[in-house]
């Protein structure tokens, strides 16, 4: 049965984007090693919000060489006036009934690989609807001061967390936590 794992990168002082909503500072210090691509080809699906899907130029995009080349659950409120690329592998389907059916299509597809969900806001309702199995936080060796939080909108939660691995490249960790 597929997992759901929540994963993205963060500075140090908890920020998934700088002030001016870019990415790039904290992906530079981005080293996959095998741990870290042995997690990433056990995809089977993504879900993320319509914000991080459109953060690219291009949405056409995504089908010639997105990292997870896999079917994408794309939660909004509106879908797009017209469909984005897709291929044999990468199938785009927008969800505008709620992180629920988001969860349970991508499920559906992921088979007995993992759901990674992607982006602050669509994590933060997935996380608050119980639909977490697993947190992987990687912490990129840079301080924002301001930008969006990780997991801001959290405040009625207390959740127990239990670490369950942690990869180190060169320049930063990620840490991998089973929601208790």
């Amino acid at each position: 049965m597929a997992k759901v794992v929540w994963g993205m990168i963060m500075s140090v002082d908890g920020f998934v984007n700088d002030r001016h909503g870019s990415l790039g500072k904290l992906y530079a210090s981005f080293e996959p090693n095998d741990e870290i691509n042995a997690a990433m080809s056990n995809t089977g699906s993504v879900v993320m919000g319509r914000n991080s899907f459109e953060s690219t130029e291009d949405t056409d995009a995504y089908a010639d060489d997105y990292e997870f080349q896999v079917p994408l659950y794309i939660l909004t409120h509106h879908p797009p006036a017209s469909h984005p690329k897709e291929n044999a592998d990468l199938t785009i389907t927008f969800v505008t009934d709620g992180i629920e059916n988001a969860i349970r299509q991508a499920k559906a597809s992921a088979g007995d690989k993992d759901v990674v969900v992607l982006g602050a806001s669509t994590g933060q309702q997935a996380l608050k609807a119980g639909l977490v199995d697993e947190l992987q936080i990687a912490v990129a060796p840079i301080l924002l001061g301001n930008g969006l939080r990780f997991f801001e909108h959290l405040d009625d939660l207390e959740i127990e967390l239990e670490k369950i691995k942690t990869i180190e490249t060169g320049r930063q960790v990620e840490i991998w936590y089973k929601i208790i």
